[in-house]
């Protein structure tokens, strides 16, 4: 039985139908490639939309793939149940033996696409990495730290880790910076102070609040440390937002003190 259906196999694989299924891939990639770079050129049109139009793209990408993969099987080979239903149960055993954790992360792919814990363009906290989403797969999803590092991470982390999402499909984020000062200084001018700085930073987004609370720690002395809340006018600027803040505000302070020393 099974070298009948092994034989069936092999001549519905004939030469003609193997060029037919190659035919298909090749253009089922143009057309992605083609759609990549469209998206790509509207995006550097509109980078308001970036996030919008970026997640887009995987869900695209894996209907044209699922399309042409079935057009390939029932279109192109058309291979009777017996044979179908055999390849099947042998690919299931095969995977579910030397493949347990592939499997894990291509269900937890799916689980994302129905119920996605980020998109394309999310700033993320996710398998111990934090970074921009910048492509999701099936299997994995990629990103982008603040230092210019691509991470690949399974997504079997999102069914043991928690994910934490800083701006969930929005180009704005909260920004926390943390400075920390004397514990004599005067804790409402400089509240004061901080927060004059951080609205004057030109990557603030002011349509949101700026806040700066106070507390207490202990680091070889008593100090406090100001906690400067802010959302930042577009995710990448993450880390110029927060420079810029510290930078203006040791500034400030520097200024503050040379005037009362006067």
């Amino acid at each position: 039985m099974q070298q009948d259906t092994i034989a069936q196999l092999i001549e519905l694989l004939s030469l003609s139908r193997l060029l037919q299924a190659g035919m298909v891939i090749i253009f089922a990639w143009l057309l992605l490639r083609i759609l990549h770079i469209g998206l790509q050129q509207l995006i550097q049109r509109w980078p308001r939309y970036r996030l919008q139009m970026g997640q887009m793209y995987p869900m695209l990408r894996i209907f044209i793939w699922l399309l042409a993969t079935a057009y390939i099987i029932f279109g192109v080979i058309k291979p009777p149940q017996t044979i179908v239903f055999a390849v099947l149960g042998s690919l299931g055993l095969a995977v579910g033996l030397a493949a347990q954790g592939g499997v894990r992360n291509l269900l937890a792919g799916v689980m994302m696409i129905f119920n996605p814990p980020f998109r394309v363009g999310d700033m993320v906290h996710f398998g111990g990495y934090y970074g921009e989403v910048t492509q999701l797969d099936l299997s994995v999803t990629w990103l982008r730290t603040l230092d210019d590092n691509v991470i690949m991470v399974p997504n079997s982390a999102v069914l043991e880790n928690a994910v934490a999402n800083a701006n969930s499909g929005e180009l704005s984020e909260m920004v926390v910076i943390n400075i920390d000062l004397p514990r004599t200084i005067d804790i409402q001018s400089t509240r004061l102070l901080a927060r004059e700085v951080a609205m004057a930073s030109p990557y603030s987004y002011l349509k949101k609040p700026v806040s700066v609370t106070v507390e207490s720690r202990y680091e070889y002395d008593f100090l406090l440390r100001l906690i400067i809340k802010v959302y930042v006018v577009d995710i990448r600027l993450e880390r110029l937002l927060s420079s810029d803040i510290t930078e203006r505000f040791i500034e400030a302070l520097q200024k503050q003190d040379t005037k009362s020393v006067d």
